[in-house]
């Protein structure tokens, strides 16, 4: 066998591995999140729940999947964030994650029995994968994109990919945010802001 042949089939070898990496990563991350919507939805099915309790529960199921802090940074931006000392870092954190707990909460008292399809896995980037699912309900669809990255070290209690933005019918939430959150401080201080976002 010629060193040319030797060095195409291992180039080829790798390829395919690194391809096989790539594919099995894509359905760890689609498989953890349809887990994770099988029991929310068996959560919210069950009316005995009280609401403060259920809401608790699905918290807790998806705190290791979401990069709130991340989302906190991005969404506030980087000079602002740089204005902050350590302890108003988490604190805005704390506030941000409450935020989302309470939006997410109005919108499972609306749920009536949808279920979640994806329909396709992007990986625009090596650490970047975007699971493009559909919120059916009746034949109606509500596209919901879950868009997560990979750190370069896992973090502690966390997945090993995270969310750091949801985009629902095109509009990502993160983006959202960054644009209320900039529009609020050009007139107003970021303790102003932690104020508003706390009630």
């Amino acid at each position: 066998m010629s060193n040319i042949f030797k060095k195409i089939l291992f180039i080829f070898s790798i390829f395919v591995f690194t391809q096989n990496l790539i594919a099995n990563e894509q359905i760890d991350v689609k498989n953890k999140l349809l887990d994770k919507m099988d029991k929310i939805i068996i959560i919210v099915q069950n009316k005995n729940i009280p609401i403060s309790k259920r809401n608790n529960k699905i918290i807790d199921l998806l705190t290791p999947t979401f990069d709130f802090e991340l989302m906190a940074k991005l969404s506030l931006g980087k000079k602002a964030w740089k204005e902050l000392n350590a302890e108003n870092k988490k604190k805005f954190t704390k506030l941000y994650v409450k935020r989302m707990e309470k939006s997410y909460s109005s919108k499972l008292d609306k749920y009536s029995n949808e279920v979640v399809e994806v329909k396709e896995i992007q990986q625009p980037k090596k650490n970047r994968i975007y699971l493009i699912t559909d919120l059916v309900n009746n034949n109606k669809k509500l596209e919901i994109i879950y868009k997560y990255y990979k750190p370069k070290n896992q973090k502690l209690n966390k997945d090993n990919w995270l969310i750091y933005d949801v985009e629902i019918l095109g509009v990502s939430i993160l983006k959202t945010d960054k644009a209320q959150f900039k529009e609020f401080l050009q007139t107003n201080t970021i303790y102003a802001l932690m104020e508003v976002i706390s009630k």
